[in-house]
């Protein structure tokens, strides 16, 4: 069995793969600081409530975007599961190549989602990723990772607002009853509902503008995903182990 392990700015998400199934996964809250021992508890804490050994564990995946994480469950794989573990980079085997000005600043996220999005669904595609960041991931037809967009995801946008602004208070990410608040809840629900799935779509629109590739794939992921496809022009498909799926793809292709 492969487990992955999805390192992000949010959450920490990890999954046990048998072949090509998804057995089973937890989503745990990021923290500022893990020590090796604390990652080595969680993963094997997982892995005994899903009635799993660390002997069944044949390879670790982990693909990260927090530098000082990455090390701590990279040292959990080789004490706790005796395994050295594959960090997704841009330099390891992909079933997409990475053509973009600097490899080493793709994050092992977005790698992931264009290596299992373009093995899944071929190309051209992009993959919207709802998280942190909300972010946009292009793959043309030939396979190449052509690079992306980066914005600030609603809930980054809602804490932000809600920090600077004194009288404002943070909400749930969901849609509004009716597009005009009537309440400065209401307003800021519908404003970053409805502001995200027009950025969304804008944003789309201008990718298809620029590469001619009106016959794009859309595919949608991350902790945020559910439930814009219902009001976006463009997505109708949400993957939401999109990530999890790319690590064990990647992971198959560099099994020694």
């Amino acid at each position: 069995m492969i487990l992955v392990i999805d390192i992000g700015n949010t959450n920490i998400v990890i999954g046990v793969y048998s072949g090509e199934e998804l057995v089973s996964s937890v989503r745990l809250s990021t923290r500022g600081s893990l020590t090796s021992d604390e990652a080595g508890l969680l993963v094997t804490g997982f892995l005994n409530r899903m009635g799993f050994t660390v002997e069944e564990i044949g390879q670790v995946v982990i693909g990260s975007v927090v530098p000082h994480l990455t090390s701590a469950f990279e040292e959990t794989a080789q004490r706790y599961l005796r395994c050295e573990p594959l960090i997704v980079t841009a330099h390891v085997k992909l079933p997409v190549t990475i053509d973009i000005d600097q490899p080493d600043q793709a994050g092992a996220d977005r790698i992931a989602n264009a290596a299992a999005a373009y093995t899944r669904f071929g190309g051209p595609l992009i993959v919207v990723d709802f998280g942190t960041a909300t972010t946009f991931d292009v793959v043309n037809a030939e396979g190449a990772y052509i690079g992306g967009i980066i914005s600030a995801g609603p809930e980054t946008s809602m804490a932000q607002l809600a920090r600077r602004a004194a009288r404002l208070h943070e909400v749930p990410i969901e849609q509004p009853a009716r597009v005009v608040g009537r309440d400065t809840g209401s307003a800021l629900k519908s404003g970053l509902f409805h502001g995200t799935v027009g950025q969304v779509d804008h944003i789309i629109d201008k990718i298809i503008e620029e590469t001619g590739a009106v016959d794009t794939k859309i595919i949608a992921t991350g902790g945020l995903a559910a439930g814009f496809e219902n009001h976006s022009r463009h997505i109708r498909q949400v993957e939401p182990h999109l990530t999890l799926e790319g690590l064990r793809i990647i992971g198959e292709m560099n099994r020694l």
